[in-house]
C-alpha cells in the first residue's frame, strides 16, 4: 500500500471511471434502432448490445472479489480502463455487428472490474465519519449518467451518428487514464488467494448458454441448435457450478447463504425486478422510434422522468424503510410496477407520448420503493462474512437477471415479426410477460415477506433461543 495517497484525485479518478462505465450501459439503449437499421438485424439480436454488456460484467463480478485481494489497485484500474476503452474504441469502428459485440464484450470484463473496485476503494480511503457522505456523491454520479445517458444519446443520433457517441466516450476515457497516471495509488493491501477457475468457467458458460438461448426464442425454433441446446448446456453448466460450489473447501460463491429464508426472497424479487427493469429501456426505443415514429431525443425525454424519479426517491424510501419495514415499501413498489406494466398494453401507435411519460413515472415510483431496499432487506439477516458472500451473490445475479429479463422480453416482442416490421401489439407481447412478473412478486411480497412487528419478534425469539443454548 502507498502511503502517500491523494484521496480526493483517486477518488474523482474512479467515480469518473464509474460515470463513463455507467453512461454506456445506458446510452446505447436509445441507438438500438438505429443499429438495426444499419446491420440490418431484428431486434432479437439487437438487443445483445445492452444485454451481453450486463453478462460480461455480471460473471467478471465473480471473479473480482479475488482479484481485488490478489492484483494492485493501480495496475487493476488501468487493466480495467484500458479493456474498457478499447471495447468503445472496436464500436467506434465497428464494420460488422459481430465486431461491435466482441468491443461490447471487451467493454463489460472492463465495466466488471472498475465498478467493483470503486466502491472497495472508496470505502477504504474515506474516513469512516465521511463514508456515507462520499458514497452519496458517489451513487448520484453513477443514478446520474442513466438519467443524461439517453437524451444526449437521443440528439447525437438525430444530429450526426450513433458511432459518435463512442468517440466522445473514448475522449472520456482518454482523460480519466490521464488521471490516472497522476493519482491512482495503490491503496488496498493484497494477500494471494485462490481462484477456482472450473467454477468461473462452468458459471460463464451457465450464464452465457441461458441468456443466448432465451434472446434466440423469438427467432430460431425452440428444438434447435440455437435455442433449445443452448439452454440444455446453460442449465447443465450451472447445476455442476451449484453441486462444485457446495463441495469444495473455498467457493466462487457461498451457496449455503441461501438457507437464510429473507435472502433468498430478496434474491429472486431482485431478479425478477431487475429484469423488468432493463427491458423496459431496451423495448422502449423500439416503440417510441421504429413504431410511434418519434426522433431518438423524444426517446430520452420520454425515459428520463422515471430515471429521475427514481434517483430522487431513494433516499426517501430508505429512510421509510427504518421506519416501517420491507413488506409495505415492497407491496406499494410492486403494485405500481404491475399496474405500469399494464397500463402499457393499452398503449397503441398513435397514443400522445405524455401517456408513456406517466406510466413510466409510475414505474419509476415503484421501483424507487422497492429495489434498493430488497438489497438492505436481504443482507440484514446475514452476518460475518456471510454478509461478503451475500452481497456478491446478489450483485452478480441481479446483474444476471438485468440481461436475462432483456433478452427472455425482447424474444417475447420478436415472436412472428418478419423483416423488421414491429407493430404495437409486439410491445404489448412483451409486456404481458413483464406484468405477470411483477404480478408474481406481489404474490411473494405477501405470503414470504412478515411485516416489522412479526420480523422483530422473530429476531427475539431467535436470541432467546441462542442465550439458551
Amino acid at each position: 500500500m502507498d502511503t502517500k495517497v491523494n484521496a480526493k484525485g483517486v477518488f474523482v479518478v474512479l467515480v469518473l471511471g464509474a460515470i463513463i462505465t455507467a453512461l454506456v450501459s445506458t446510452v446505447m439503449s436509445t441507438a438500438l434502432p438505429a443499429i438495426m437499421k444499419e446491420f440490418s438485424i431484428p431486434a432479437s439480436q439487437a438487443q445483445l448490445v445492452t444485454s451481453i454488456y450486463s453478462l460480461v460484467s455480471g460473471i467478471m463480478i465473480l471473479a473480482t472479489a479475488v482479484i481485488i485481494k490478489t492484483f494492485k489497485t493501480k495496475r487493476l484500474f488501468f487493466t480495467g480502463m484500458l479493456l474498457f476503452s478499447v471495447g468503445v474504441l472496436l464500436c467506434a469502428l465497428c464494420p460488422t455487428y459481430g465486431v461491435m459485440l466482441a468491443g461490447r464484450v471487451v467493454q463489460g470484463v472492463g465495466y466488471g472490474i472498475i465498478i467493483s473496485l470503486t466502491q472497495v476503494v472508496i470505502l477504504t480511503i474515506v474516513p469512516e465519519g465521511r463514508r456515507g457522505f462520499a458514497m452519496g456523491i458517489y451513487g448520484f454520479a453513477v443514478v446520474l449518467a442513466p438519467i443524461l445517458g439517453p437524451i444526449l444519446g437521443g440528439v447525437i443520433i438525430d444530429r450526426y451518428s450513433w458511432r459518435l457517441i463512442f468517440w466522445i466516450i473514448l475522449i472520456l476515457c482518454v482523460i480519466d487514464l490521464v488521471l490516472g497516471l497522476i493519482f491512482m495509488r495503490n491503496v488496498l493491501e493484497n494477500t494471494p488467494q485462490r481462484f477456482d477457475v472450473p467454477s468461473m468457467l462452468l458459471a460463464a458458460a451457465g450464464f452465457t448458454g441461458i441468456v443466448l438461448g432465451t434472446g434466440n426464442i423469438g427467432t430460431y425454433p425452440f428444438l434447435s441448435v440455437r435455442v433449445g441446446l443452448l439452454l440444455i448446456v446453460g442449465a447443465a453448466a450451472l447445476v455442476v457450478f451449484a453441486l462444485r460450489q457446495m463441495k469444495i473447501p473455498e467457493p466462487l460463491l457461498n451457496l449455503r447463504v441461501f438457507k437464510t429464508r429473507d435472502f433468498t426472497v430478496a434474491v429472486i424479487m431482485s431478479v425478477i425486478l431487475y429484469g423488468t427493469m432493463n427491458a423496459m429501456p431496451t423495448i422502449m426505443p423500439i416503440l417510441v422510434q421504429t413504431i410511434m415514429g418519434h426522433s431518438a431525443t423524444m426517446f430520452g425525454i420520454v425515459i428520463a422522468p422515471c430515471s429521475v424519479i427514481m434517483a430522487v426517491l431513494s433516499p426517501f424510501t430508505g429512510k421509510l424503510f427504518d421506519r416501517i419495514g420491507m413488506k409495505p415499501l415492497a407491496l406499494i413498489g410492486c403494485i405500481l410496477a404491475t399496474v405500469s406494466n399494464a397500463c402499457i398494453l393499452f398503449v397503441r401507435q398513435d397514443s400522445p407520448i405524455i401517456m408513456l411519460i406517466v406510466i413510466l413515472i409510475i414505474f419509476g415510483v415503484g421501483m424507487a420503493f422497492v429495489v434498493m431496499n430488497l438489497v438492505t432487506f436481504g443482507m440484514a439477516r446475514l452476518e460475518g462474512a456471510k454478509k461478503t458472500d451475500g452481497n456478491a451473490l446478489i450483485t452478480c445475479l441481479r446483474t444476471m437477471g438485468s440481461a436475462l429479463g432483456t433478452a427472455a422480453f425482447v424474444a417475447l416482442m420478436s415472436v412472428g415479426v418478419t423483416g423488421g416490421n414491429y407493430a404495437v401489439e409486439n410491445v404489448h407481447h412483451s409486456y404481458v410477460g413483464m406484468t405477470v412478473c411483477t404480478a408474481a412478486t406481489v404474490l411473494i411480497v405477501l405470503f414470504f415477506i412478515k411485516g416489522k412487528k412479526d420480523e422483530q419478534k422473530k429476531i427475539e425469539q431467535e436470541k432467546i433461543e441462542v442465550k439458551s443454548e
